[in-house]
């Protein structure tokens, strides 16, 4: 198992928690049971030096029988208990066998009330000893806490000896939970990694357990299924380019190559550059409408914001494309609009307006109307409107919504031969989606066409 595994880490960090929280739990425990064993003793000499206490005050009068009552009551004292008594200059008036270790007399006036409390050794065996002030002098008054403090011990190497064979058996189990728990982990990353770009349909499994790792294997899914959308629509993309610039190419070649094959007068020569020239230039306005979509789908171009008066914008749109109407027998009319200003690059919205404008055109019939308004915000709505309506062919219901797509053409659109390659509304829509607006396109079969250009006004 590698160190830097997740599995290892977790087990690491699970045994390290575990080992912290024994040692404190018995580090705890251990105090706590040691503090109430000291206290029960504590309690039981209070006790006791209450008695003594009591006892001497009644029988400070008979000094001469005092050490007699002594000895006869060490003889009735509870089993272990040892205790002495010394006068106020320090000599002893009675010590149980033993106590003599306990050391020196203590000074009375040195003793708190309540008296003092101390652990010493006796044939290798602690006492607790409280010593405190009495009429006669100075008592001290001994328990043994061997018995507990043997308890104490044994509880003391069972915690070390279990807790190292707790700690081991929790973080083999905490290493098996953490597999288990991985496992998902691995199979989304075995198969992850077997998706490619000729098995982009491929996805993860899931579980339906509704947890993390089924909401993480849900999430890739979803991004699985952009980059097959992506992968799908740049390869429909390539080929549709491809197919696109290989027959102006053909005909390019073609042309050179058959004009080339014997003399030609001044005038055939002049015909063949002239088609070279104009298949040339359809193949440059090509070529720079893909760069354009492309650099649009990779953000490398910033938008030069400026202020734009919008009215003034479709106006002059307008009067570049009423040359066009006019010679395909079209009648453009404007109507009357209000001043609005919009922030943009002026001849990317220039490009989208013709755009909308040679669509109208193009498809509708001699002796139709193309129509034009503009709106400025007004009521709920924030963005200008640009509206272009057309009384043509229209767009059928199966094609409306690929409209937008990149080289799609609608069937009427190529039993017409109407010129163009399909990119127009991308190139428009593209436009209006990079300066925060939308393009909205409303068909209906041989009724016409309306074109919604929203956007954001100042």
């Amino acid at each position: 198992m590698s160190r830097r595994s997740i599995r290892f880490r977790l087990t690491a960090w699970y045994a390290g928690i575990l080992a912290v929280t024994f040692a404190a739990v018995g580090i705890g425990v251990w105090l706590a049971m040691r503090s109430s064993v000291y206290e029960t003793v504590d309690k039981e000499l209070r006790s006791r030096l209450g008695v003594m206490r009591q006892y001497l005050q009644r029988e400070a009068a008979q000094r001469e029988n005092l050490v007699e009552e002594l000895v006869e009551n060490a003889a009735l004292a509870p089993a272990g208990t040892r205790f002495r008594i010394a006068a106020e200059n320090g000599r002893w008036l009675y010590q149980a066998p033993g106590t003599e270790k306990w050391g020196a007399a203590p000074d009375p006036k040195t003793l708190p009330v309540r008296g003092r409390f101390e652990t010493v050794r006796q044939n290798r065996k602690p006492i607790r000893v409280l010593s405190a002030a009495v009429p006669a002098g100075v008592i001290q008054i001994g328990i043994p806490v061997d018995e507990f403090l043997e308890m104490l011990d044994g509880f003391t190497w069972t915690a070390l000896i279990a807790s190292p064979l707790l700690l081991i058996g929790a973080s083999m189990g905490g290493y098996w939970m953490s597999r288990r728990a991985l496992a998902p982990v691995e199979q989304i990353a075995q198969t992850a990694a077997d998706i490619e770009a000729r098995n982009l349909a491929k996805r993860l499994p899931l579980s339906g357990s509704g947890d993390e790792l089924d909401h993480l294997s849900a999430t890739l899914n979803g991004m699985f299924a952009r980059l097959e959308d992506a992968f799908r629509r740049i390869t429909q993309f390539t080929a549709d380019a491809s197919h696109e610039l290989r027959t102006p190419a053909a005909i390019i070649r073609t042309t050179a190559e058959v004009t080339r094959r014997k003399p030609r007068t001044a005038a055939e020569y002049e015909t063949a550059l002239d088609r070279i020239l104009r298949e040339s230039e359809r193949t440059t306005a090509l070529i720079e409408d893909l760069m354009l979509l492309a650099r649009a789908d990779s953000k490398a171009e910033e938008i030069a914001w400026e202020s734009i008066p919008l009215a003034e914008l479709v106006r002059e749109a307008c009067e570049g494309a009423d040359a066009l109407a006019r010679a395909a027998g079209i009648r453009l009319s404007i109507y009357e609009w209000k001043e609005c200003t919009v922030r943009g690059d002026p001849a990317a919205l220039r490009r989208a307006v013709l755009i909308l404008l040679d669509n109208a055109i193009k498809y509708s019939k001699p002796g139709g109307s193309v129509e034009v308004r503009l709106e400025p915000p007004s009521g709920g709505r924030s963005a200008a409107l640009l509206e272009v309506r057309d009384n043509g062919i229209g767009i059928g219901p199966d094609d409306l919504p690929h409209i937008f797509e990149r080289f799609y053409r609608a069937s009427k659109d190529r039993s017409r031969k109407v010129e163009g390659v399909g990119l127009g509304l991308s190139i428009a829509q593209s436009i209006a989606h990079e300066h925060g607006g939308e393009l909205q396109i409303e068909s209906t079969p041989d009724a016409g066409t309306t074109a919604r250009l929203f956007l954001p006004a100042r």
